[in-house]
């Protein structure tokens, strides 16, 4: 679920922007709306979504919550299932009905009235449909007519929790750059939440910090070339995973509204147990490449890495995958930096020509246009440029026997 920037109660103080939370008296008022919402879709599933509309619309919002209201119909559509109705063929039934409508009208005489109801009568024996049918089948395949097929559970309270915690999500969609402090009860913990930004494919580097804390900062949507809704939700996706840590501080170079004011987003949390106990699997990408490494038959064996790797003043990886010798125990990591950025492998090339120890692979796309020599051979460090996906045969090869 999420919200659009335009539904985020925010409160701009100079050039800084801050979310406002539903006080208490607010909150009220927001969880008996919910609830009429919730009831009301409940109560419609099989029902066009024109029909849940203007089912919402008759719920009773003051002016003071409009925007609250339209955020919690936002979040409680994206739970929505819609569907046009099946075995129908609207644009051909509309031809078919449209034809005999333009028949029936040139025999018209001068005073004769236009019967619709007897142009529905004729063609839909012809399609095979009553005449209710064709009538309700017409424009099936506009947005309005699409059917109400599930609905996703939640309660009222459940509903507005979710905006909530929802608007600074919004908030990021707009964001240029952002940089995040934050503090760990556990390295497990900081490690989960790396993990997170390279599920979802984010462009970020990492710095170590005084008193196990660390420094994160992640490229925007527009600080793309051209802004992507897609990073965009990736980055926003970001925001729940990061109430893991003990606490956090974020800050966001935004462009805000229609004139991209830029304005600076400051927002603090941590502390959720439930957020902290959850982790994510590897990428696919990284999935696919562990089946087909067990599938050689190596004497090395692969498995996802649980370490953070750290050249203090230098910077920080953190690698997808570790691979153990069978035999002599020997090890080595794998961290996919895929199409990230050229700038982020040169903090990596950086990161070993500083005194990096442990052997790591960094396998970067070709697409970034980086030589596997600029890392010279008696370094730690090595780079595998890859074309389309990964091989694990090459990277056994550069493993070793």
């Amino acid at each position: 679920m999420m919200l659009t920037a335009d539904l985020v109660r925010v409160q701009r103080q100079g050039n800084t922007l801050r979310v406002r939370p539903l006080d208490a008296r607010r909150r009220a008022r927001a969880i008996e709306v919910a609830q009429g919402l919730v009831e009301a879709a409940e109560g419609l599933v099989g029902s066009s979504r024109e029909a849940l509309e203007e089912a919402w619309e008759a719920v009773p919002v003051g002016a003071a919550d409009r925007r609250i209201a339209d955020g919690l119909r936002k979040l409680l559509t994206d739970r929505c299932t819609f569907e046009m109705r099946d075995g129908v063929d609207p644009p051909t039934l509309r031809a078919a009905v449209f034809a005999a409508a333009a028949v029936a009208r040139r025999a018209l005489e001068a005073d004769e009235a236009f019967q619709r109801e007897a142009v529905l009568a004729a063609v839909a024996p012809t399609l095979g449909l009553d005449v209710q049918a064709l009538d309700a089948a017409l424009f099936a395949d506009l947005k309005a007519a699409h059917r109400l097929v599930d609905l996703k559970p939640i309660g009222a309270e459940r509903l507005v929790d979710a905006y909530d915690r929802a608007q600074g999500q919004a908030v990021l969609l707009r964001a240029v750059r952002v940089v995040i402090e934050a503090r760990f009860v556990e390295v497990s913990g900081a490690r989960a939440f790396f993990h997170k930004l390279k599920f979802h494919r984010l462009l970020y580097s990492i710095e170590a910090l005084p008193d196990e804390a660390w420094r994160i900062e992640l490229d925007g949507p527009l600080s793309m070339f051209q802004a992507s809704t897609k990073y965009g939700l990736a980055l926003a996706m970001m925001l729940p995973a990061l109430e893991g840590a003990a606490h956090y501080s974020l800050r966001a170079d935004l462009r805000w509204g229609k004139e991209r004011l830029p304005l600076v987003f400051e927002h603090e949390g941590g502390g959720d147990a439930a957020e902290a106990a959850s982790a994510a699997g590897p990428s696919d990408d990284v999935a696919v490449l562990l089946e087909r490494f067990a599938a050689l038959g190596t004497p090395w064996r692969a498995r996802r890495s649980t370490r953070v790797l750290s050249v203090p003043g230098a910077g920080v990886c953190v690698p997808d995958l570790v691979f153990t010798h069978a035999e002599t125990g020997a090890r080595a990591y794998l961290e996919v930096m895929g199409f990230w950025s050229r700038d982020a492998v040169w903090r990596r090339v950086e990161m070993v020509q500083a005194g990096l120890k442990d052997r790591v692979l960094f396998a970067v796309s070709q697409r970034l246009r980086v030589s596997e020599a600029a890392l010279e051979d008696d370094l730690p460090g090595e780079l595998y440029v890859y074309k389309g996906v990964m091989s694990a045969r090459t990277i056994a090869e550069r493993l070793g026997p």
